[in-house]
């Protein structure tokens, strides 16, 4: 890769002295002409030593570049293989490796994820768990029409947008890359091609839209999920090192100004590709170009490095401190030196060490490059192998021997060494295979995975690349040389992927099952429970109407013993003989007013019956009938009058006569009760007198009915609870939490009605009802009413 620099100075002759004025002219002559040789010599030997002197200066600065692209583009492989193993990844995992990685990239490289999205449904999707995530308000976005600002990305057949970015605050999250041809071209290239991709240049955009922007490049690495139906994996998205240029080169910048070059970058391998980055800018900031004539140009250094598939060429160009007033004064010495030739001597003595000096640091500078190279092996625990094809000899580093089970120093393999015998051998056709074509020059590289043989006798994956260092003028190769890394731990990962993905389908199926189960028993313990309360109301009823039917009925039955009681007396003084008209006054006044007491009894006890005999028909049936709205809900509350009379609270009936609804009265007094019987359970302190008010109003075909109380009300917290299964403020008491569950089931899906609260604390509680005045009729898939 470099070359060597050898010294071109070498001393010159003195001229010799004159004796006489003829010998003096032709010493003169001589000296004249040895003198205008000796200009012209020294001339060409600057331009010689000026041209190695800048061929040493950019050796540095090319090792510079092309080991600060090597490991750009090994990290950015890295990654992708990191995120192939996460699915789903999430931000926390990216942000783990990603702060690993960043410390073996160039500065602020930027570190983006960016998946593939189809479609609008996965797109919304996509932005949901992105905000879980913690990235706050994200959404996929792109340049609004002047470029100073984001706007929502407009619906598309795919997305590609920047998901997740390092470091934190950088990236511009959420930015779509799919609709723009420039982006896209290279991430379409490594998705095919299955390998890291550079992108040609462009004007890097941050988070902030509007703040300065400098050129550079993205290098995106394809990740694929592999599909255990599918032959060919699915590609989940790219994963992206975006580097600005002035950021990339600025140690190779450093570099170039410390040997007195300057750096142009140009993208592109033409004399006339474009320059991209250059280090050189006038007092007023604008870019200076590279020099077309004059002895900078002769002294450029220009030499072209691959960017993952993209050609860049690098121009160092001397800088005026570089190409000093010296190298022209040199010459003219070398004219006066025909007269003195001691001082030519000397002058020549003096810039031969002070050459050699800098030859000896251009060396120092290599050597340095070439330690830092190895601590970056080190650094990457990287075993490297050479093997040379003609004398048969292998060279390995101690990585090496420790990855496959030897001590140090232990491994000394023979000329005669055969690697295919440390080669698995269901791998070797593979491996055999990638060797040959690589030394045939039909790959631009030796890179395979495959098993080989450690110490113990066991197998282990490793994935080793290399490359031709050197082959004969026929083009055969010599010498190779590479690097194995263990990939042991990838593989097992790769397995155990595999081995979920192939139960993935089983378990889904057997959780499925499971959830359909629990679906079936928990509909059965609803409707069981439904019943309960259903039983509960008719039971309360059952209660109130015997209360109410023992007075009337305790009353006839004293009035008819009293009346027997006295028949039996005037039958006996009738037999006695003797009987008095005033006697017989008396009884008929007597049985006449027992009859009428009776009478009156009986009709009221007749009276009650047949009011709650519809109530208790309605709540036990779900029949629809018309009614009076007035009516149906005084007889619900009359029967419950023995319940409320133990209530210190009153209800009071604030409601219409001639409201008519087509409806179903059962489900509507269920709701009715349930709402009442909460409000006195739950909304009064424990010594407040309290008042449920049942308001309605007719609005057109549709009923407002108000359930309203003076209690202590609710809070936001056990609104947002109130119809929740299971939800109760009393469980310890004894309460389901299935009341108001319930109540709203029969309003929406019995009743076709709507039910709001409103509630604060400290000022009570109003429950609305919204009801068509003609119910719609049940859906013949739905349960009965209440149930």
């Amino acid at each position: 890769m470099s070359e060597s620099i050898h010294d071109s100075s070498a001393p010159h002759r003195p001229v010799g002295r004159s004796g006489d004025l003829l010998l003096l002219a032709l010493a003169l002559g001589l000296g004249l002409a040895a003198s205008t040789w000796a200009y012209q010599a020294l001339t060409e030997a600057e331009q010689l030593h000026a041209m190695k002197r800048a061929q040493a200066m950019a050796e540095p600065v090319r090792l510079e570049v092309e080991l600060t692209l090597a490991r750009l583009v090994e990290a950015s492989r890295s990654a992708a293989l990191l995120v192939s193993t996460h699915r789903p990844l999430r931000l926390p995992a990216f942000q783990q490796f990603a702060r690993e990685l960043s410390s073996s990239l160039p500065p602020r490289t930027l570190i983006e994820w960016q998946p593939l999205v189809n479609g609008a449904a996965e797109r919304r999707q996509l932005e949901q768990d992105a905000r879980a995530d913690g990235l706050a308000g994200f959404e996929i976005r792109e340049p609004s029409a002047g470029g100073r600002g984001w706007q929502a990305a407009p619906e598309r057949d795919s997305y590609v947008p920047v998901l997740y970015g390092w470091p934190t605050g950088q990236s511009p999250l959420g930015f779509d890359l799919a609709p723009d041809p420039l982006r896209m071209s290279s991430k379409l290239v490594s998705a095919a091609q299955r390998r890291p991709v550079a992108s040609s240049s462009f004007a890097v955009i941050r988070d902030d839209i509007g703040a300065r922007r400098s050129w550079g490049f993205a290098i995106s690495s394809p990740v694929f999920d592999t599909m255990p139906d599918s032959s060919s994996p699915r590609l989940r998205g790219y994963l992206a090192a975006v580097v600005e240029l002035p950021l990339l080169l600025a140690p190779a910048v450093d570099r170039a100004r410390q040997g007195g070059m300057g750096l142009w970058a140009m993208e592109g391998s033409g004399e006339q590709a474009p320059v991209r980055f250059t280090s050189q800018a006038s007092e007023s900031g604008t870019a200076l170009p590279p020099a077309d004539t004059g002895p900078a140009h002769a002294l450029q250094q220009r030499f072209g490095v691959d960017i993952a598939g993209q050609p860049w060429t690098l121009l160092l160009q001397p800088l005026p401190e570089f190409i000093d007033a010296g190298q022209h004064k040199r010459p003219l010495a070398g004219l006066l030196a025909g007269i003195a030739g001691t001082l030519l001597f000397s002058a020549a003595l003096w810039r031969a060490l002070a050459e050699r000096r800098r030859t000896a640091r251009a060396h120092q500078q290599l050597a340095q490059e070439r330690e830092r190279l190895q601590h970056v092996i080190d650094g990457t625990q990287a075993a490297t192998w050479e093997h040379d094809l003609i004398t048969g000899e292998t060279h390995v580093n101690e990585r090496w021997q420790t990855l496959l089970g030897y001590a140090v120093g232990e491994f000394q393999p023979s000329p005669g060494y055969d690697w295919k015998d440390d080669c698995h051998p269901e791998d070797l056709p593979r491996v055999r295979d990638a060797l040959r074509r690589h030394l045939r020059g039909e790959a631009p590289a030796y890179d395979v995975e495959y098993r080989h043989r450690c110490k113990p006798g066991t197998w282990r994956w490793i994935h080793s690349r290399g490359q031709v260092m050197r082959r004969d003028a026929q083009g055969r190769a010599q010498l190779i040389a590479g690097t194995m890394v263990d990939i042991a731990d990838r593989k097992a990962a790769e397995a155990r992927v595999l081995e979920l993905n192939a139960t993935l389908e089983a378990r889904v199926v057997e959780r499925g099952e499971a959830l359909a189960e629990a679906m079936e028993s928990l509909r059965e313990s609803r409707e069981a429970l439904a019943q309960a309360q259903q039983r509960a109301t008719l039971d309360a009823l059952i209660t109130g109407v015997a209360h109410e039917l023992s007075s009337p009925m305790s009353n006839a039955l004293v009035c008819s013993e009293s009346l027997r009681t006295e028949a039996q007396q005037f039958q006996a003084r009738i037999t006695q003989g003797g009987l008095r008209r005033a006697e017989l006054d008396a009884f008929l006044r007597h049985s006449a007013e027992h009859a009428e007491l009776i009478s009156r009894n009986v009709q009221r006890a007749v009276g009650l019956i047949g009011e709650v005999r519809q109530v208790a028909a309605d709540q036990a049936s779900a029949q629809r009938r018309s009614f009076d709205l007035s009516q149906m809900v005084g007889e619900l509350i009359s029967s419950l009058s023995p319940t409320l009379r133990l209530q210190q609270h009153q209800v009071v009936l604030d409601i219409p006569e001639g409201i008519q609804m087509d409806s179903y009265p059962g489900p509507l007094g269920q709701v009715l009760i349930n709402l009442v019987n909460n409000a006195l359970l739950h909304a009064f302190e424990k010594e407040q007198v309290g008042e449920v008010r049942i308001q309605a109003e007719a609005n057109g075909e549709q009923v407002q009915c108000r359930i309203s109380d003076n209690g202590r009300g609710m809070d936001q917290a056990t609104l947002e609870q109130l119809f929740k299964p299971f939800f109760s403020t009393r469980l310890s008491a004894g309460g389901m939490g299935l009341g108001m569950v319930i109540v709203d089931r029969l309003v929406h899906k019995v009743l076709g009605g709507r039910l709001q609260v409103h509630s604060q604390p400290g000022a009570g509680t109003v429950f609305t009802l919204s009801l068509p005045r003609m119910a719609p009729p049940i859906k013949p898939e739905e349960p009965a009413p209440g149930l």
